[in-house]
């Protein structure tokens, strides 16, 4: 089942949850969704020194909307934060950002209400709501005299310069340029300088016979 993702939902999560789990002693807070890619939620403050005091102010709960998660799992996440909150509320004082407090807060939750609430969760694991189209990349295939063979995924604007640099580096036997949107480029960073990644020449041959050569 998923979630109508919406703010009116994350405020009544969030006071179904205030008065089950922590007895609607939370304010509620400034909730908003995010499409954050890293993180699935995150609880902010800001913060003043009083008597020697750190005062907590201004709190707020955002959730990532951008992967493809069940209701379970986006109340789990809110859940999540709101132990974060309850314990900045309450001034108690933890070992660290996950520390004694919080897990022990967490653990009592899980098995007192059935959830499943974790300390980190590996988004890349997870799937995007939506589709993500497939991005193009611009890609520099160099044979060199010595019999390297190497790829680049280049920056289109830097495109000119780097062919006055070709034509000036004798230690090239052939180079081509082809457009591609293989996810094999997505880890490699979109060059300015004539540099990229060394290949063997059967995976230099297998890809350049997959994109689509420029001329």
């Amino acid at each position: 089942m998923n979630a109508e993702l919406t703010i009116d939902y994350l405020r009544q999560a969030f006071e179904h949850y205030n008065n089950l789990i922590f007895d609607g002693k939370l304010p509620v807070p400034k909730l908003k969704w995010s499409r954050a890619k890293t993180r699935l939620g995150q609880m902010a403050c800001k913060r003043k020194m009083s008597w020697g005091r750190t005062k907590f102010y201004d709190f707020s709960i955002s959730v990532s909307n951008y992967y493809k998660l069940t209701t379970e799992q986006i109340d789990d996440v809110l859940i999540h934060e709101m132990i974060h909150y309850s314990i900045a509320y309450t001034g108690l004082k933890d070992t660290s950002s996950h520390g004694i407090v919080f897990r022990g807060m967490m653990d009592k939750i899980n098995r007192t209400f059935g959830r499943h609430i974790t300390i980190s969760v590996r988004t890349r694991n997870l799937q995007p709501r939506t589709a993500q189209q497939p991005k193009d990349y611009l890609i520099l295939a160099l044979k060199m005299k010595d019999g390297k063979h190497f790829l680049s995924s280049v920056n289109p604007s830097a495109a000119s310069k780097l062919a006055i640099s070709l034509a000036r580096t004798q230690e090239i036997a052939h180079y081509a340029w082809y457009q591609s949107q293989d996810e094999y480029f997505h880890s490699m960073p979109r060059v300015r300088s004539l540099r990229g990644r060394q290949v063997s020449k059967e995976v230099y041959t297998t890809m350049i016979e997959k994109m689509k050569l420029l001329r």
